[in-house]
């Protein structure tokens, strides 16, 4: 089948129109946030969800009905002057013609400290800092954050208006400021009343220390869980969709929400791969879906065995017992079967698989799930051969074992 004709966009960035589904109470929220003077939200959960792309349609409904919203993207500040960086460039993109209003009130209040360009891309007219502040203090470049987002707020008071601002991936400030960038930044925030705020993240355990008891976010904000789409309405969609293209479902929508769920994104990847397989009335059953997990797979390999040896032995270990054991990773049985040397070991191990994004934890907590459907696909492919342990590349342990 033809690319044009696959109803499942690549999933590469955020997606909207038909591409988009569910959702809708939160897009409800977060748009009443985003119009809200002073209101406050932190929204937090696992990469690859639609968080952004959801966050990016509520940007989108409520400068469409006249309001004011920007979305600032974090992911790759590597300093505080990039998170100012990112919530100018985020103002320009989000309100289009109007932001013109908004960028000749910075431009008077920074007097020659913001420098214009033109996106290529766009045409848009994109401002920056003075790229020396990269070379000054944290603390400094923390205090030109603070007087562009107090500045936004005085324009914002001036124009009896209301601006909605997205920090996502706000998490990057804490990694690139530490707790005191957290605390500026909090001091700033907390005094606006004519900008709201939703603070977006999909590192859940940093969110949550910097949500816990003496940090400074900590009952600043209400707070959200970004959880998965319901797997019903997920698989449904998918077959839906499938059908309107003229492909036999035969159930795909569960089977690969099933083996590469919960994530949105993994699953749209496994199931576009399915039908970029078939022709026009063919029948997407579980071969289909073998057949095309397993070429995601493959396409990961390289990548995938250049980590796997990075790692240590009893991290691989552990590893290959999350994909193919349904006891506790620290059960006798596990630890046997797996020669992993001691439950602390096994736990340390775990521990730090989870801290680098490979590991999360399951939804009741009682175990480990991967966090990439694929790495795990080729641990079951490859890996738990090493020990003797052939098994169908569709397995999913966790799900075996009731942990999901």
């Amino acid at each position: 089948m033809s690319a044009t004709a696959n109803p499942f966009r690549i999933v590469h960035g955020t997606v909207r129109d038909e591409y988009f589904t569910d959702r809708e109470a939160e897009l409800e929220r977060f748009r009443r946030v985003l119009e809200e003077p002073a209101a406050k939200l932190v929204v937090y959960g696992h990469r690859r969800m639609g968080k952004s792309s959801c966050l990016e349609e509520a940007v989108r409904r409520v400068n469409a009905c006249g309001g004011h919203a920007i979305i600032a993207d974090l992911s790759t500040a590597s300093a505080m002057a990039d998170v100012g960086n990112r919530v100018l460039e985020g103002a320009a993109r989000s309100l289009g013609r109007r932001w013109r209003d908004v960028l000749g009130g910075l431009l008077d209040r920074f007097q020659g400290s913001i420098t214009l360009s033109t996106d290529p891309a766009s045409g848009l007219l994109l401002p920056s800092l003075a790229v020396s502040l990269r070379d000054e203090a944290a603390e400094a470049q923390g205090n030109t954050l603070a007087k562009v987002l107090d500045t936004i707020d005085a324009l914002a008071d001036e124009r009896g208006e209301n601006i909605g601002i997205v920090l996502d991936e706000f998490q990057e400030i804490a990694e690139i400021g530490g707790e005191r960038a957290e605390w500026q930044l909090r001091g700033t925030v907390q005094h606006h009343q004519h900008v709201s705020y939703i603070f977006a993240g999909s590192k859940p355990h940093l969110v949550g220390r910097m949500l816990s008891s003496g940090r400074a976010f900590y009952q600043l904000a209400d707070e959200y869980q970004f959880g998965p789409i319901e797997p019903r309405h997920l698989s449904d969609w998918i077959d839906e969709r499938m059908a309107a293209v003229g492909l036999e479902p035969q159930g795909a929508g569960q089977i690969c929400v099933e083996v590469a769920g919960p994530r949105t994104r993994d699953v749209v990847a496994l199931v576009r791969k399915c039908v970029d397989r078939l022709d026009a009335g063919g029948r997407a059953d579980r071969e289909v879906i073998r057949d095309a997990y397993m070429e995601l797979i493959e396409e990961k390999d390289e990548g995938v065995r250049i980590w796997w040896s990075s790692l240590t032995q009893v991290q691989q270990n552990v590893l290959r017992a999350v994909a193919g054991s349904t006891a506790g990773l620290t059960s006798g049985q596990t630890r046997v079967r797996f020669s992993l040397p001691s439950t602390g070991s096994a736990s340390n191990a775990a521990k730090a698989l989870l801290n680098a994004g490979h590991l999360v934890r399951t939804d009741n907590g009682s175990g480990y799930v991967f966090d990439n459907p694929f790495v795990r696909g080729w641990v079951v492919m490859h890996a738990l051969k090493d020990v003797g342990i052939a098994l169908d590349p569709l397995y999913v342990a966790s799900r075996v074992a009731g942990y999901l």
